[in-house]
């Protein structure tokens, strides 16, 4: 049973009653190939995230994330910020009761070949996927946001309806 489901310009997502969390999403592109993680929280696919912890910076909590999710250890030169998201439409909601708006700042990181990952606790399996395919993932709404931004400042090519969550 999913235990978070995630929102981004959806009229039907409840209201936060908590404060808003922090955290880092990275892209990871190797290869060619984008790295994907099946997340146990709502079984769908997402790109690395986390939330920040009170004595790191976005940057070592995008590094922090990456090793706990995924076993890749990313050099702090080989991430590039791609943009804050703060749009107030951003939203988790879990099963306890929780509801937050997510504060992310987006990064990426293009590595030369693809390197061993190991699957953290908070997934089920990590995917590396070509753009051209990332239409058959199910991917949490905030993430595409972030990997639209990804594609748009790499002029990288993608298979993916990155205008489902646009407003009006």
């Amino acid at each position: 049973m999913p235990t978070a489901l995630y929102y981004l310009h959806d009229p039907f997502a409840p209201e936060p009653n908590k404060a808003p969390r922090l955290g880092s999403a990275v892209v990871i592109m190797a290869d060619g190939k984008i790295l994907l993680e099946h997340r146990k929280d709502n079984f769908h696919w997402g790109i690395v995230s986390g939330d920040i912890h009170n004595a790191e910076s976005f940057r070592h909590c995008a590094i922090r994330t990456a090793i706990e999710e995924t076993g890749i250890h990313l050099k702090n030169e080989q991430l590039h910020e791609l943009k804050l998201f703060d749009d107030p439409t951003r939203i988790v909601s879990y099963l306890e009761g929780n509801i937050y708006r997510m504060i992310s700042v987006g990064f990426y990181a293009d590595l030369f070949a693809i390197p061993e990952t190991v699957c953290g606790d908070e997934s089920l399996e990590l995917r590396w996927v070509d753009p051209m395919e990332l239409d058959r993932y199910h991917i949490i709404p905030t993430h595409i946001e972030i990997l639209e931004e990804f594609f748009r400042k790499t002029k990288k090519s993608c298979k993916l309806d990155l205008n489902i969550f646009r407003r009006s």
